[in-house]
């Protein structure tokens, strides 16, 4: 196989051979196969572009890797970090080795560049791979769940169904009372304070919100539709961002960020805030992350939402830095923004 194939970096000339070989593999999907999404996904990102391989066999390219990078924050410093997304291999080229060897590849070259970690959340069918490549297992991450019309909700979800590693389905559905738009949250000039104060006293891995990442992930993502409720006085602020997507029959509301700002009022502010979200949307139950010991997870268990520790993603990781400590279940403060595949 080394004869006739060649392994180099993804240039920006490739992408339209990378979208038809995506296609090809992949099928259509939920997540869009378009220049537009490949360009603010891997291009735009504030965190930096994606480092990506492909291999080329006859003049056209048979295989992709792509690792997103991400930036997490613990203590105050900056953590460089990418997570595994984008893979493919042709029809025509699968069962030889291709994936693993483009994957252990990237790996390498990211170890040199000095990225502590990579991670990501496979489904059940990859995650094997994953673990024989030297990744390991951080555990399943709780999910909370509120049930709005419980017996549907409970018989659907106790089906079998693809784990969240797999693909979500893009399209959105609104609510009875369409939310304020993201776009008009990030014109409050109270959004800064309140991103400020929540990094204080937290040493556990996050993604350092600012409103330029809010603006990429929420605000400019192509073919996902995101709504944001939010207050934001001195004594009591909050931020929820949240979008609906179709589970099977059921319409899911998902809480992608719950940022509560210092203190009891603020805390009951987002559980106002929640419960008001909830009860305006169609939605048949709602689902949120929320980090043990913080506010967000007490404003969510105030509002009528109980943990579901079986229905979470399983977070994988493989530390490229000996300078990496503690990668277990306790190091991560996250939210289903922070996982979501997108």
């Amino acid at each position: 196989m080394g004869d006739e194939l060649r392994i180099r970096e993804a240039g920006e000339g490739d992408t339209e051979q990378i979208l038809d070989l995506l296609r090809a593999s992949l099928g259509e999907g939920a997540i869009p196969r378009a220049r537009e999404y490949w360009e603010w996904k891997h291009r735009s990102n504030p965190f930096g572009t994606s480092p990506a391989l492909v291999a080329e066999a006859e003049g056209r390219v048979v295989g992709l890797r792509v690792f997103m990078r991400w930036t997490w924050e613990r203590d105050g410093r900056r953590i460089p970090a990418v997570r595994a997304v984008d893979t493919a291999t042709h029809p025509d080229w699968q069962g030889r080795g291709i994936f693993t060897r483009l994957t252990l590849s990237l790996v390498e070259r990211l170890t040199e560049d000095g990225v502590a970690f990579v991670f990501n959340t496979p489904n059940r069918f990859s995650r094997p791979g994953y673990l024989k490549m030297g990744w390991s297992s951080v555990g399943r991450m709780t999910m909370w769940v509120h049930p709005r019309r419980p017996l549907r909700a409970l018989v659907r979800l106790a089906k079998p169904t693809a784990e969240e590693g797999d693909t979500i389905p893009a399209e959105s559905s609104p609510s009875k009372k369409s939310g304020r738009s993201v776009a008009a949250l990030l014109e409050e000039p109270e959004l800064d304070d309140l991103l400020d104060s929540r990094v204080a006293g937290d040493s556990r891995l996050s993604t350092p919100r600012t409103t330029t990442y809010l603006r990429w992930r929420y605000l400019e993502i192509p073919g996902f539709d995101y709504e944001a409720a939010w207050s934001l006085n001195d004594d009591a602020a909050a931020v929820v961002v949240y979008r609906h997507r179709r589970r099977g029959s059921l319409l899911e509301l998902r809480f992608c960020e719950v940022l509560v700002g210092p203190g009891s009022k603020s805390r009951r502010c987002a559980a106002r805030l929640i419960r008001s979200v909830v009860r305006e949307s169609d939605a048949d139950y709602a689902v949120a992350m929320v980090p043990a010991g913080t506010l967000a997870r007490r404003a969510i268990a105030s509002s009528g939402f109980l943990p579901a520790p079986r229905l979470g993603p399983i977070l994988t990781v493989r530390p490229l830095s000996d300078t990496t400590r503690r990668l277990d279940a306790s190091a991560w403060s996250l939210s289903i923004g922070d996982l979501e595949l997108f």
